[in-house]
Parts: structure tokens; C-alpha cells; sequence
């Protein structure tokens, strides 16, 4: 068997044969209880259009030989071998007795990223990029400061999207329709010369803050996480902070990270009360942006009305 043969084999029917079934499912995305760790709440993403998955908590993503070589922890040489042997699209194999979500974690491996960047330019060229970036309600003045426009090839097709580079040249892509990353996946550091910093999960919500307080700028340095996965990998940056402000997610995954930094020995301040009554910031601003709206509707209609038309 090729690569490109077990990349025409369907992820979601692959793991619908070995006894691994969706939570629950949205559109062409289906969510599982991830089959690379142990999870309670289904964070695992397959999009059966691209036939690509996603683990959000432990940020690997890839096709289906990505996926093959991560839980069975061999080459791509001898997983297609396995592939071919077992026919694993068609019947169910013994070696799946056990449930695969109780694997160890396991680290991605650069080599076998499905996602490879082409060209990268400055935002503010696509207005297809640009219209998205309007849509999270994110000002595009801020987003141009620290996005790009990426444009990259997945299995031989061309895409774009939003790109925010991490510390080791990886980018987080977002688009209407993608949310991705490509190798090596990182944090993202982003130094001003500050005693303090501010700790974000992911990208959307780092440019949701400026946007909320672009009117007051926050003076600070910014950490983003790309990954809840990287709370470890973010304390040595952190310990040499006087002050850690932390801006996480209102979800589980979220409450542990923010556990984790508490015991960390760092002066840290859980910032999310802000935010309280939402998921994370980029919902919160969201949610300010419809305020202000009906409250200008409001105004023009009194208006209208003083002029008697």
C-alpha cells in the first residue's frame, strides 16, 4: 500500500472499525474521546471532508498516517504495511480489543505534518482573511501587528488562512473553515520588556484582549499557550515573571491549567473574572460587540423619531 492509498482510507470509518464512535457530531466534524490520551471530555477531531483529525488537548493533528504511526508508534514504512495486511478500512482486528483512549500520551512528530506552508505575507491582502478576522471581532489594525496571511498545501489541495507564528516557526492557522497548525508546534512568546505577563490558551483570545483594551493598552508581556498541553513548557519562561496574569478558559481544560499554575510557586492572578459568564475572551468580545450595536440601533431610532420620520 502507498501513502497516497491510506490517505483515501476514511479516518472516521478507520475508527468506527475498531470500536471508537464519535461523542457527538457537528456538520462534518466529529468529536471524540481522544484515542492518543485519557480525556473525559471530547476534545478529538476528525473532519471527514478533509479526512484530517485534531487532538486539542495535546495539539496533534494530521491525516491518517499521522494518526497510524502515533498509535502504534512505528514508521510510516511499517504502518502501511499494517494497513494493507489487516485491511483495517474493512473488518476488525484483534489488536484493537482494548479501548485505544487509554494509550499513553504521546509527542507529534514534525516529520509527518500533512500541512505545508507555501507562501506568507503580510495581512490585509485577502479580503477573505480579513472578513474573517472582522467576524471574531477582532479590530484588523491589532491583527495586522501579529498575524499573516499563510497560504499552504494539505494532500496536493490549496488553502489560506490566518497565521500566528509560535517560538519555533510553526503557525497557527484559523480560518471560517480550519483551525489547524502546522510543525513544529510551539508557544508563543511575545516580549515587551515587562516585570509582568499575561497568560493566554490560544491566539484568538490573545488579539481579543488587545481589541478590548485598545483604548487602554495593557502593558505587559504575553505568553499564548497554542496548546493547554504546553503548561509545563511554559514555567521557565514564567518563573523569571514578577506578576503572572492568567487569561484561560471558563472549561475543563482550562480549570486544570489554571490548577497547575497555581501550584506552581508563581505569583499568579486568575484574570477570567472578567469574563466570567463565557467560555474565554473571544466569546466575551463577541458578546460586547452585539451590546454596543443594539444600544447604536437604539440611538438611531430615537433619533429618527425626534425628526419625525
Amino acid at each position: 500500500m502507498t501513502c497516497q492509498q491510506a490517505k483515501e482510507i476514511s479516518i472516521v470509518e478507520f475508527l468506527k472499525s475498531n470500536h471508537i464512535l464519535p461523542e457527538y457530531i457537528r456538520g462534518k466534524d466529529h468529536w471524540y474521546l481522544s484515542p492518543l490520551r485519557q480525556e473525559n471530555t471530547a476534545s478529538f477531531k476528525v473532519n471527514s471532508e478533509l479526512n484530517l483529525f485534531y487532538d486539542h488537548g495535546s495539539g496533534i493533528g494530521g491525516d491518517i498516517i499521522d494518526l497510524g504511526c502515533q498509535l502504534f508508534k512505528c514508521d510510516v514504512k511499517e504502518l502501511l504495511s499494517k494497513l494493507e495486511f489487516d485491511s483495517f478500512l474493512f473488518q476488525q482486528q484483534p489488536v484493537f480489543k482494548r479501548p485505544l483512549h487509554i494509550l499513553n500520551s504521546v509527542t507529534q512528530n514534525a516529520d509527518f505534518s500533512p500541512i505545508k506552508i507555501m507562501h506568507v505575507q503580510p495581512l490585509g491582502n485577502n479580503p477573505a482573511i480579513t472578513d474573517y478576522i472582522k467576524s471574531r471581532g477582532i479590530a484588523p489594525e491589532i491583527a495586522r501587528q501579529y498575524c499573516q496571511e499563510v497560504y499552504y498545501h494539505i494532500g496536493g489541495k490549496s488553502y489560506f488562512a490566518a497565521g500566528f507564528k509560535n517560538n519555533s516557526g510553526g503557525y497557527e492557522l484559523r480560518s471560517q473553515y480550519f483551525k489547524g497548525s502546522s510543525s513544529p508546534k510551539d508557544i508563543s512568546h511575545i516580549e515587551n520588556g515587562n516585570q509582568s505577563v499575561c497568560v493566554i490558551e490560544g491566539f484568538m483570545d490573545f488579539l481579543s484582549l488587545l481589541t478590548l483594551r485598545k483604548e487602554e493598552p495593557i502593558r505587559s508581556d504575553f505568553l499564548i499557550l497554542n496548546s493547554v498541553s504546553f503548561v509545563d513548557r511554559s514555567m521557565e519562561i514564567l518563573k523569571d515573571y514578577k506578576n503572572v496574569f492568567l487569561y484561560l478558559d471558563h472549561d475543563n481544560a482550562g480549570r486544570k491549567a489554571l490548577g497547575k499554575f497555581e501550584a506552581s510557586g508563581l505569583n499568579t492572578i486568575d484574570s477570567s473574572g472578567t469574563y466570567q459568564k463565557f467560555k474565554d475572551l473571544n466569546e466575551y468580545l463577541l458578546d460586547q460587540d452585539t451590546r454596543q450595536q443594539e444600544q447604536s440601533q437604539r440611538k438611531d431610532l430615537k433619533k429618527s423619531r425626534g425628526l419625525g420620520i
